[in-house]
């Protein structure tokens, strides 16, 4: 496999995984909102994330690819790493603390990295990843709505 295969199959592999987070988040939401139980696999799902986005930076410093396919990852891998520290290792209720603005300001910036990653491998990329986005967005007021932040 040359270079050139080799970033794009770990640029697809990027816009995958933000795809597939949001789509993941979705679900997460819905259920919230229809009292489901929480839904524990997350936390699995979640560490195959940041093997794989460890991977993809991993990959992009050895290549000395541009700053952008370090730096946005990196912030959906520290994201990660704060979800499964606070929910799945210390279990806090954090969400009613002060914990939670810090919290959902990495979320986010976790979020539009991966937006703006998809966008610099291809406008119709971007395009993809940004709606399913706001699908997740919906979701997300939908079930603060019925629940709160729970």
């Amino acid at each position: 496999m040359n270079d050139r295969d080799l970033y794009r199959s770990v640029d697809l592999t990027v816009f995958s995984l933000a795809n597939l987070m949001n789509i993941i988040m979705v679900l997460v939401f819905l259920a919230r909102a229809s009292g489901m139980p929480r839904i524990n696999t997350l936390g699995v799902i979640w560490v195959a994330f940041i093997v794989v986005l460890s991977i993809v930076v991993f990959l992009n410093v050895r290549s000395r690819r541009k700053w952008w396919t370090i730096v946005l990852p990196s912030l959906l891998i520290a994201f990660l790493l704060l979800e499964i520290i606070l929910d799945y290792i210390l279990r806090i209720d954090f969400r009613s603390t002060r914990l939670l603005g810090p919290y959902l300001l990495l979320y986010y910036l976790a979020l539009f990295g991966m937006i703006g990653y998809s966008f610099q491998i291809g406008k119709r990329f971007g395009i993809v990843t940004l709606v399913t986005y706001f699908i997740s967005q919906i979701a997300t007021f939908y079930s603060y709505f019925q629940v709160g932040h729970g």
